[in-house]
């Protein structure tokens, strides 16, 4: 269903879902940075922005999640999970983190399904915007993650100059723009603007940006040198980075938090990266070198097995690796060294 909207009534449609529910858009930081974070007006929101540095799954995945109270009464113990049945709507996001979240919803699903974070996957609303201009390292294109959105999305919008082109997806989308009678139907000649758009987009990526099908092929196949996957790992400093900021990442470690008269048990991020990760109480380590870990890390993002088992490659082409890794190891770096046979310093 495509519907539009006039540019000076987005204000009013947000006050509406301000009333509805918590809202998470872009703003800016104290420090002049963008970030997503809970806002109480409508002039808070950000429209033009590159991506955030810290992806927004964290509203549904929380850097820090709490699980369950435990408390010591006279009987023993006493164990309360703890629940976030919050309706939320998250505005703004860009096509690359509305697929990031697509893709933890459905790792997620997967048996044994993970209740804390379904619950906040079904009370939440994505609204994305897509990417006229793409981001300058971005990579989308790469991974079918945008510049737009095919399908996946509650709602899209889509900058028309004037107004805005609002493609509904989903039933919480349809709920989201019923709150306000603001929309019309789009007519013709802005669903043909709306694909036009589109076309330019995906015309401002380079010929040659992150081939994930050559890689899998040879990831998959076993066709990667060890010696290749040394080379690159003396580049890596294990410093989590890239787990950190990326949208499919989902790496955790559960710990107790000591409180009064008990603990709050909490899933906390972690890394693959880290030696640790994987070191077992008997002090044993599966992948106690950096090259496993690194070699690790790239089979599950790249792998054929585990595309087949998630419906997608592990990433969304968002760039943000590219940024932060200090070590010149990210994707279209990995990438490119697997499908060539070498690796570039």
């Amino acid at each position: 269903m495509a519907l539009a909207i006039k540019r000076q009534e987005i204000t009013k449609w947000l006050q509406k879902l301000l009333e509805c529910g918590e809202v998470i858009a872009p703003v800016r930081g104290p420090c002049g940075d963008i970030l997503f974070s809970t806002v109480s007006s409508p002039q808070q929101v950000v429209w033009d922005f590159q991506n955030t540095l810290p992806p927004p799954k964290g509203f549904l995945l929380p850097q820090t999640d709490s699980l369950v109270k435990i408390e010591r009464n006279a009987g023993g113990y006493e164990i309360e999970p703890t629940y976030d049945n919050r309706r939320r709507f998250l505005f703004n996001v860009r096509s690359c983190d509305a697929e990031g979240i697509a893709f933890l919803t459905r790792m997620f699903e997967t048996e044994p399904a993970d209740a804390s974070y379904l619950r906040r996957a079904k009370n939440i609303t994505i609204i994305s915007l897509a990417c006229n201009i793409p981001c300058p390292l971005g990579f989308c294109i790469c991974s079918g993650s945008g510049p737009f959105l095919s399908d996946g999305y509650d709602v899209q919008l889509t900058d028309l100059g004037e107004n805005y082109l609002v493609e509904v997806g989903s039933e919480k989308g349809e709920a989201a723009v019923c709150v306000a009678n603001l929309f019309r139907s789009a007519t013709e000649e802005e669903v043909s603007q709306r694909k036009q758009i589109e076309v330019t987009a995906k015309n401002h990526f380079e010929e040659e940006t992150c081939h994930f099908a050559s890689a899998m092929r040879r990831i998959s196949t076993g066709r990667v040198r060890d010696a290749l996957w040394e080379e690159m790992s003396e580049w890596c400093l294990e410093c989590g980075g890239c787990n950190m900021i990326c949208p499919t990442c989902y790496c955790f470690s559960v710990k107790d938090l000591g409180q009064d008269r008990g603990w709050i048990r909490c899933r906390i991020w972690d890394s693959c990266q880290y030696a640790a990760f994987t070191l077992e109480a008997s002090g044993h380590n599966p992948r106690a070198d950096r090259k496993q870990r690194i070699r690790r890390r790239f089979f599950h993002k790249v792998s054929a097995q585990y595309y087949l088992r998630d419906g997608a490659v592990g990433c969304v082409g968002c760039g943000r690796c590219i940024k932060v890794c200090l070590g010149m190891t990210n994707m279209p770096a990995v990438v490119g060294a697997i499908r060539k046979g070498k690796w570039n310093e």
